[in-house]
C-alpha cells in the first residue's frame, strides 16, 4: 500500500502549476508575436492599397496622352467622379472610366454605365442672370 504524504501532493501540484505557468508564458509570447504579425500585415496591406491608388491616379492622368489613346487628348475633359472623364468627338460624347491593373467598376460607375446604356442621358442649361437662376432641361426631341 502506497502512502502519499501531503508534502508529495503539494510537490506534484506545484510541479503541475510550474508546467502550466511555463506553457502560459510561451502562449502569451506567441500571442504577442501574432499581434505584431497582424499589425505588420495590416500596415503592409494599407501601404499596398495606397500604392495602388497612387498608380491608378497616375494612370488616369496619363492615359489620354499615351499613344494607344484612340481619341484626341485635347478634347478629353477630366471629371474625377463617378467617371474619370468625357471624351468629345465629332460624332459622339463618350464617358470614359480609366482603370489600371485588375481594378473593377465601382457601384456608382456601374450605375452611370447602365444609365448611359439605357439612353437615360439628357442635356440641361443652368441659366443665371439678374432675375435669378433656372435649370432648363432640353430633351432630345426639343433639339
Amino acid at each position: 500500500m502506497i502512502i502519499i504524504t501531503w508534502q508529495a501532493v503539494v510537490f506534484f501540484i506545484l510541479l503541475q502549476l510550474a508546467i502550466l505557468l511555463k506553457y502560459y508564458r510561451e502562449t502569451a509570447k506567441y500571442h504577442v508575436e501574432m499581434k505584431e504579425l497582424r499589425n505588420n500585415y495590416s500596415t503592409m496591406l494599407s501601404q499596398k492599397k495606397s500604392s495602388e491608388v497612387r498608380v491608378g491616379k497616375i494612370g488616369e492622368n496619363l492615359a489620354p496622352f499615351l499613344s494607344a489613346w484612340p481619341y484626341n487628348p485635347s478634347t478629353f475633359r477630366f471629371l474625377g467622379h463617378p467617371v474619370d472623364g468625357i471624351q468629345f468627338t465629332k460624332d459622339e460624347i463618350i464617358f470614359i472610366e480609366i482603370k489600371t491593373g485588375k481594378s473593377k467598376l465601382t457601384k456608382s460607375q456601374r450605375l452611370a454605365r447602365d444609365l448611359v446604356n439605357a439612353g437615360k442621358v439628357s442635356f440641361a442649361t443652368f441659366r443665371v442672370n439678374e432675375d435669378g437662376a433656372a435649370l432648363i432641361r432640353e430633351d432630345i426631341e426639343d433639339l
